[in-house]
């Protein structure tokens, strides 16, 4: 239990150091080197508890001992947890690593240059919606993969009776800090899909799922294929049985990451199992991916996500017109549909609001060499013609 002690007989005084009321008055006032290349707070442990006229914070650099001396000089009582001193001790630590960072480096990351990490969400939502304290935490744990020391994390995040959620964010942020000339963070927000529907009965993707067995005949690839499809339908079928659990709304909310950047478009997420081969049938799995189930689903470029449609020759024998002719039938998911879905708000307002694969087919008749080449040499002119405009 605390222990209060009792070492002067000086009459305590009175604080009469003026308080912040926003955490962005704590960031300018207390981080004076920080605060001039803020733009926006997105968050902050103020978004939790922010200040309010029952918790009276004076902005500080140095909280603890600032603490200390003015308790001592001005004769205030003081009161300490073992997080306020560890998370001294941390900080303490971060400037020492940081100045030493090559000579240390042997002693925490086996890796040359900086190691990528990458968090992603586990919520859908923009930057002001996601927890972001939390991710921090998560990115700990992805740090703990490439550090030599295995308990390294666990040091460094606190865990006394007094420690709080907002104490191990602050251990974790300066855990990142202390260790950012070995590693590069990313944090990556997911967008999400409102609802989903599952048409049919459960029966019917409990068939869907039984189809996969055949696929491992055919060789390693599509073993490997149809194992990367089963936790895929496997959720399927559990969204039937579960359709409110959080469970479900996790796997849905992992079934697409987009990361873009200069030069670069790249998907993730569990919708790449969809994406095994190219339409040469080159396989395009990476293990860059999500991790799902033991399973970890590919991460591709944008511009190679594959056609979800074939063509096949067929020659056409009309025999009622006397004539013959050589087609090509194309067949798959070819388009997008949009429906509407009445809004409980706004039911009187339909709108495009919903989404699904359209599945279709054609049969056409193959042009000959010379009029391939000229309708080739019409549609160039014609793109070209949009690019101008």
């Amino acid at each position: 239990m605390p222990v209060t002690f009792q070492t002067s007989t000086q009459t305590p005084s009175i604080w009469r150091h003026n308080p912040v009321k926003t955490g962005e008055e704590l960031l300018r006032d207390s981080c004076p080197d920080e605060f001039p290349r803020c733009k926006k707070i997105f968050h902050s442990s103020f978004d939790k508890h922010p200040p309010n006229p029952t918790r009276h914070i004076t902005p500080d650099p140095n909280g603890l001992v600032n603490a200390l001396f003015h308790a001592y000089s001005s004769h205030n009582h003081l009161t300490l947890r073992p997080d306020d001193v560890w998370t001294s001790i941390l900080t303490q630590l971060n400037f020492y690593i940081n100045a030493h960072a090559d000579e240390l480096r042997s002693f925490f990351v086996a890796h040359e240059d900086r190691e990528e990490l990458i968090v992603v969400a586990d919520e859908a939502g923009t930057i002001v919606d996601v927890d972001v304290g939390k991710m921090a935490v998560q990115m700990t744990t992805l740090m703990q993969n490439f550090v030599i020391d295995e308990e390294l994390r666990s040091w460094f995040l606190p865990l006394f009776t007094t420690t709080s959620e907002n104490d191990r964010i602050v251990a974790a942020v300066i855990m990142m800090g202390t260790l950012q000339k070995y590693f590069t963070y990313v944090m990556v927000t997911r967008c999400g899909i409102p609802s989903v529907t599952l048409l049919g009965e459960r029966s019917d993707w409990v068939d869907l799922l039984a189809k996969l067995e055949k696929i491992h005949t055919f060789g390693e690839e599509p073993r490997l294929f149809a194992s990367l499809l089963k936790p895929v339908l496997e959720a399927f079928v559990a969204s039937f049985d579960h359709p409110d659990a959080q469970q479900t709304k996790d796997f849905w909310s992992k079934s697409v990451h987009h990361d873009a950047g200069s030069g670069y478009s790249h998907l993730s997420g569990w919708v790449t199992a969809f994406c095994f081969w190219d339409s040469e049938g080159k396989c395009l799995y990476n293990r860059d991916g999500l991790k799902l189930s033991k399973n970890v689903f590919p991460r591709i470029d944008t511009k190679d996500i594959p056609p979800a449609f074939i063509s096949v020759p067929v020659k056409v024998k009309d025999y009622a017109a006397g004539r013959f002719y050589d087609t090509f039938m194309v067949a798959g998911l070819v388009g997008i549909e949009a429906t509407s879905t009445p809004s409980p708000t706004k039911p009187a307002r339909l709108e495009l609001n919903t989404i699904r694969p359209y599945s279709g087919w054609w049969m056409y008749e193959v042009l000959g060499e010379k009029e391939l080449e000229a309708r080739k040499h019409s549609l160039q002119q014609a793109a070209a013609t949009r690019r101008r405009y």
